[in-house]
């Protein structure tokens, strides 16, 4: 029980950590999406135009 404010102490840190790092993957994960998104959005305009340059 002498290191029990270490050992709290500790424990902080560490779901400290966890949550940081939590946060960047949500903010990495979210530009990922927009950037699939944006993707999407590519592939769909060049066939439009495709499309419309067959006819």
């Amino acid at each position: 029980m002498q290191h029990l404010g270490y050992m709290a102490a500790a424990y902080a840190i560490i779901w400290a950590v966890i949550l940081i790092y939590f946060i960047g993957l949500r903010r990495r994960e979210r530009e990922i999406w927009t950037e699939l998104q944006g993707l999407r959005e590519s592939i769909r305009e060049r066939k439009a135009e495709a499309d419309s340059g067959e006819r």
